[in-house]
């Protein structure tokens, strides 16, 4: 039987009103599942934030100790766990190890001291802070004053003449320089540490300070500086004077501040050197250290080498010497001795005496030192 149009409306009207009906339970039943999860989850995080809070509360309470005194609530805190002991850094002592042992029966001079430079060690000592005469061992704070007020060591001097007449009459030792002849200041500092050059010492001074003695002031005063107190510089090449005094230490102190200056150890350690080219001297003057010319070898059997030095002589100060030298292991020494007295003129015990206290140093391998002969001067 066919379906009348007014059924088929009413019929769709139903059936309008059923999913109607349908699709609202559906909504209520997805609103009441979010609220379901939203509750469970604000659950959950008020869960955690008060486990939280009692993990804080227990730690705070663990972390004080509450004793009842009295009246009183007194909060301990823990001990703390006490730090690790920091391990010292070890001195310059402890990483060069022990001092050698010196022997000084053989030495000829009567006055001697050895030092480690690194750490200023003692390795040997003979009457040290007794007096002496420092005879040319003086230019060593000639050289070394002139640097340090000299700005540029290319500046030049021209020599009036005086200089090298002084030299002269005092019969002392010269570089060569002549009359009107035009040098650069580290021309002066070699000419008077190699061959001791009093020429070279006067120029310097002039160069400076304007004049010897005005020079001398700057080398005691320098010498002061230093705690020096034993020593009094009367001039500057250490010609003999009763009142230009020092001792091995003193020296000793010098020549250890010295050599931290780069300039003052390349003149100290130098064999040779040649002076600029003027038309006094057209290829220059050759000056060799009379250090290097005194010894029989800078190179020692036990491998130690003699870096540099500075030698003195008069009648009164006898033969000196203030030297330096580094054992097979790099470690670098001091040695100055003093008042040594030999059985002549030519009898230099200053470098003898040098080659038989470097000589006693820890000594290399044989095969390292076999390997080397022949290369000392």
């Amino acid at each position: 039987m066919r379906e009348s149009s007014a059924e088929r409306k009413e019929r769709r009207a139903r059936e309008r009103q059923i999913k109607k009906r349908i699709l609202l339970v559906i909504s209520i039943i997805v609103v009441l599942l979010a609220l379901l999860i939203v509750g469970v989850l604000v659950t959950l995080l008020r869960a955690r934030v008060e486990a939280e809070k009692n993990t804080v509360a227990s730690e705070a309470v663990e972390s004080l100790s509450i004793t009842y005194v009295g009246e009183k609530t007194e909060f301990v805190t823990e001990t703390p766990t006490p730090e690790a002991t920091p391990v010292p850094t070890p001195s310059i002592s402890d990483r060069l190890g022990e001092l050698p042992v010196i022997n000084g029966d053989g030495l000829v001079s009567q006055k001697a001291l050895m030092l480690r430079l690194a750490d200023g060690a003692v390795v040997y000592d003979k009457a040290s802070t007794e007096a002496i005469y420092p005879a040319s061992m003086a230019k060593m704070m000639t050289v070394l004053v002139a640097i340090e007020n000299t700005g540029d060591l290319k500046e030049e001097y021209t020599f009036t003449g005086e200089e090298i007449d002084a030299a002269w009459v005092a019969e002392a030792s010269r570089a060569g320089f002549e009359p009107g002849e035009t040098v650069p200041v580290m021309d002066l500092l070699y000419g008077a540490m190699l061959p001791s050059g009093a020429d070279a010492c006067y120029a310097l001074a002039n160069h400076v300070a304007g004049s010897e003695a005005e020079f001398v002031k700057l080398m005691n005063a320098k010498a002061q500086e230093l705690g020096m107190a034993s020593t009094n510089f009367t001039n500057c090449t250490g010609l003999q004077d009763e009142y230009m005094v020092s001792t091995c230490q003193d020296m000793a102190t010098l020549l250890s501040y010295a050599l931290d200056n780069q300039t003052f150890r390349s003149v100290f350690t130098a064999h040779l050197y040649t002076t600029t080219g003027t038309p006094y001297h057209e290829v220059g003057i050759v000056l060799s250290s009379t250090t290097f010319t005194y010894l029989e070898k800078s190179r020692l059997d036990n491998g130690a080498v003699i870096e540099g030095g500075k030698t003195g002589y008069t009648d009164e100060a006898g033969r000196c010497l203030a030297s330096l030298a580094i054992s097979y292991d790099g470690v670098e020494y001091i040695l100055v001795t003093a008042d040594g007295i030999g059985y002549s003129e030519n009898d230099y015990v200053n470098a003898t005496d040098a080659i038989y206290m470097y000589n006693q140093l820890p000594a290399a391998p044989p095969e390292e030192t076999e390997s080397e002969e022949g290369e000392g001067f």
